[in-house]
């Protein structure tokens, strides 16, 4: 198993709006996408008041799967986290994981109450797994995520739909690795598919 296989990327790049594009279908039926979107609402709000998790949806205990959280609000994003590989024993716990995860790693989501979370729209993403380009401006951003790699293996994500253009994602990955050598870094484009509040699930 390579490095990059162990790999589980926080979403810390800031961003200015969140458009969610057209993808394949994650496999699920419409009540599944109700009830994991409304499970991910539900992980978020007990996170912010201390209440205990919510019960999960039966099938997201029986499935290991990696994932994205993503929260916005009027397309600006203001809380995510994921990685491209699970590391908790299935996907309800996988997503309540990034959740507490995402509260603690990304700055935009010191500012988030229970109003935000109630109202908040919703995005979980499953991505496929990386593949090396030559150049950032290979990926279009708008359909293909994009994760910058330092050397060291620590790295930055943009899930699909999250930066308008390809210098701009690879900009940020850059800054928010605090890396000013645009060739200390490795480019890769992901696939994903995803579930939204915003979108109707694709068949």
């Amino acid at each position: 198993m390579t490095r990059l296989h162990l790999l589980v990327m926080p979403l810390l790049a800031w961003c200015l709006f969140f458009v969610p594009v057209p993808c394949n279908a994650a496999g699920y039926s419409a009540a599944e996408t109700q009830s994991l979107l409304q499970y991910a609402r539900d992980c978020l709000l007990a996170q912010l008041t201390g209440d205990p998790l919510p019960e999960a949806p039966e099938f997201a205990l029986q499935e290991q799967r990696p994932c994205f959280v993503t929260f916005f609000h009027k397309k600006k994003v203001f809380a995510c986290f994921g990685g491209f590989a699970p590391r908790q024993a299935n996907l309800a716990a996988e997503i309540a994981d990034h959740i507490r995860l995402a509260l603690i790693n990304d700055d935009r989501a010191r500012n988030m109450n229970e109003e935000m979370a109630k109202n908040a729209e919703i995005q979980i993403t499953f991505p496929h797994f990386p593949e090396r380009v030559r150049h950032y401006r290979e990926i279009d951003p708008l359909r293909e995520g994009m994760f910058v790699e330092r050397s060291d293996g620590n790295g930055v994500a943009f899930v699909p739909g999250e930066a308008r253009t390809a210098s701009w994602a690879f900009r940020q990955g850059l800054l928010r690795l605090g890396e000013t050598d645009h060739t200390a870094v490795t480019v890769y484009r992901f696939r994903s598919s995803f579930i939204s509040t915003q979108q109707k699930q694709m068949r």
